[in-house]
C-alpha cells in the first residue's frame, strides 16, 4: 500500500513538473536572449519616450506609450535562433492574452496583449523563423485609440 502511494504522488510530481517547465513565460524568453552574442536590442523609455510624444502624437493620437523594447536575433548564430524559434512556440504566459497567431510559410507571428481596467498595458510582439525578433510595447492603449488609428490609416490610403 506505502509503495503504490509512493509511487502515485512521486508520478504526479513529476508530471507536474514537466508541465510547469514547458511553459515559457515572456520574461523568460527575453532574459535568455538578451546577452546571446551579436543580439540587438533597444530600449526606448522614459525622458526619450515624453521628449517624443508630440512626433508620436501626430501619427498616433490618443496613444500613450512609456516604453518600446526591441530584441532582435537577425545577426546571431542559427543555433541561437533555433533556440530562439523552440523556446518561443512554448510561449504560455498567464499574464497575457493571446491577441494573433499568424503562420507563413518560413515565419510565425504571436501577438500578445495584457490588460488592464479594459486598457492594452503592454502588446508583446513575437516573430518566429529567419529573422526571430522580440518586441514589448508598454503604455497605456485604449481599444477606441487603437480603432481610430486603424480607422485614420484606412482614410489616408
Amino acid at each position: 500500500m506505502n509503495k503504490r502511494l509512493s509511487i502515485i504522488l512521486l508520478c504526479g510530481f513529476l508530471a507536474t513538473s514537466v508541465f510547469c517547465q514547458s511553459r515559457i513565460s515572456i520574461e523568460t524568453l527575453y532574459n535568455n536572449f538578451h546577452q546571446e552574442k551579436n543580439v540587438e536590442k533597444v530600449k526606448v523609455g522614459g525622458l526619450l519616450m515624453l521628449l517624443s510624444k508630440p512626433f508620436v502624437a501626430k501619427y498616433a493620437e490618443g496613444l500613450s506609450i512609456s516604453s518600446v523594447q526591441v530584441l532582435s536575433l537577425d545577426e546571431c548564430s542559427n543555433d541561437a535562433k533555433l533556440r530562439f524559434n523552440k523556446l518561443a512556440e512554448r510561449l504560455n504566459d498567464d499574464k497575457y492574452e493571446v491577441l494573433l497567431k499568424a503562420n507563413e510559410k518560413d515565419e510565425k507571428t504571436r501577438i500578445f496583449a495584457r490588460f488592464q481596467n479594459e486598457a492594452i498595458r503592454e502588446l508583446v510582439i513575437v516573430t518566429m523563423g529567419n529573422e526571430p525578433a522580440l518586441v514589448r510595447i508598454k503604455g497605456k492603449i485604449r481599444p477606441e485609440d487603437v480603432q481610430n488609428l486603424v480607422n485614420s490609416n484606412n482614410n489616408e490610403q
